[in-house]
């Protein structure tokens, strides 16, 4: 069982909607890529493979050029301490590039991904992936499942991923708000710093000016011989 959408073929790579700018600089507003490992994010992958029963899960953000797992669950070495794949290897590439669920029984006898070095190179056989797609309907990733033998994949373990994409779609809107909400705190406690700084220097500058036109009011009045009691108060006055 597997679904093939017309428009894909081998030759992904460099494809349109993969380059799309406005899909990568989605993706990069986000603030995800080359992130530590995060908690809400494994247990995501985590359950994923506990109710699937599947060896590998994981968390993937399809770059112009690479993939890279924010969350992983059974990722052979070294790809789990890269923590990414060129898109040579990639099944997620496809999920980005329909938009829609991509469910996989045996890449070996897909024509459009049998030739997927991800095949050789990380045992993966079978494999259902769904789309981690933005309110602006920009699809910046998949959730994902892997096995490395041939697989069924029943509609419930379809529509249970489909959930858990769902929920991962909304931490990562969640994560980015917070994300923004913070930048936006700092910038405003970065500007009320300045302008105190500014006022301090303003105030300072003005304090100089005033003592400095006293000390002028005093040398004049002196150089007049004035009297001891008003040239004592404008002394007071100075200092």
């Amino acid at each position: 069982m597997y679904n093939r959408p017309p428009t894909l073929s081998r030759a992904t790579l460099g494809h349109p909607t993969i380059q799309d700018t406005r899909r990568v600089s989605t993706l990069k507003s986000l603030a995800l890529l080359d992130t530590p490992s995060e908690a809400v994010f494994d247990r995501v992958t985590r359950l994923s493979s506990r109710l699937l029963n599947a060896p590998v899960s994981l968390v993937t953000l399809v770059d112009a050029n690479r993939q890279w797992f924010k969350s992983m669950v059974g990722l052979a070495e070294p790809w789990a301490s890269r923590r990414e794949t060129p898109l040579s290897h990639s099944f997620c590439q496809h999920v980005v590039i329909t938009q829609q669920p991509l469910v996989v029984t045996d890449a070996r006898e897909v024509d459009f991904l049998k030739e997927n070095l991800a095949i050789p190179d990380l045992n993966v056989i079978s494999y259902l992936g769904m789309p981690l797609t933005t309110v602006d309907g920009q699809t910046i990733g998949s959730l994902c499942v892997i096995d490395s033998q041939s697989r069924e994949w029943s509609q419930d373990d379809i529509e249970v991923l489909r959930d858990l994409a769902a929920t991962t779609m909304a931490l990562i809107e969640m994560r980015s708000q917070m994300a923004s909400m913070t930048s936006v705190n700092e910038g405003k406690v970065r500007s009320a710093m300045s302008q105190l700084a500014q006022a301090e220097t303003r105030r300072k500058d003005e304090s100089h000016f005033h003592n400095s036109v006293l000390r002028q009011v005093i040398q004049m009045v002196e150089s007049q011989r004035p009297r001891t009691d008003i040239l004592t108060f404008l002394k007071g006055i100075g200092s």
